[in-house]
């Protein structure tokens, strides 16, 4: 008697569990969501500009900026999908940084002599540029899942 209620009792587990699957999509588990950005600009501007009237300019300058950052956004969730039967955990996110440096300069001079009777005027200003950006971007993701009755809903 008590062998044949154990067979029942078995048989109506196996009926109930991928009924239940099905059934229901309920989690049971925890999530966490990490988001940050870091970083900053720093901008240093160096030169002296020197000016008589119209007459005579000289000119030096240098500005340089330099921006960083560093970033993350990552996404965990971990626990179990109520009815499926198995434990899982997901990760997905991003990493990165970047750097970026620029650097403008200027120099120059000019001679106007037509206020002091001296018909010459001369100038010259030459001038640099460099721009350069390094970056990194990684992406992640990441599943891990233990389905125990996958086998036995597929039988």
């Amino acid at each position: 008697m008590e062998r044949t209620i154990a067979i029942i009792f078995l048989a109506l587990a196996v009926v109930a569990l991928p009924t239940a699957s099905f059934a229901c999509d309920a989690f049971i588990g925890a999530g966490i969501n990490l988001n940050k950005q870091f970083g900053d600009t720093i901008n240093f501007n160096l030169g002296k500009n020197i000016g008589i009237g119209d007459t005579a300019f000289g000119l030096a300058g240098l500005n340089l900026g330099v921006t960083w950052g560093v970033n993350y956004d990552l996404n965990a969730l971990a626990g179990y999908p109520y009815g499926y039967g198995g434990l899982g955990s997901v990760t997905q996110g991003d990493l990165g940084y970047f750097l970026d440096l620029t650097v403008d300069a200027a120099n120059g001079a000019g001679f106007n002599g037509g206020s002091w009777g001296v018909p010459l005027f001369e100038q010259g200003v030459t001038t640099t540029h460099y721009g350069q950006r390094v970056a990194e971007q990684a992406q992640i993701n990441d599943v891990q899942v233990l389905l125990p009755y996958t086998a036995m809903l597929m039988a």
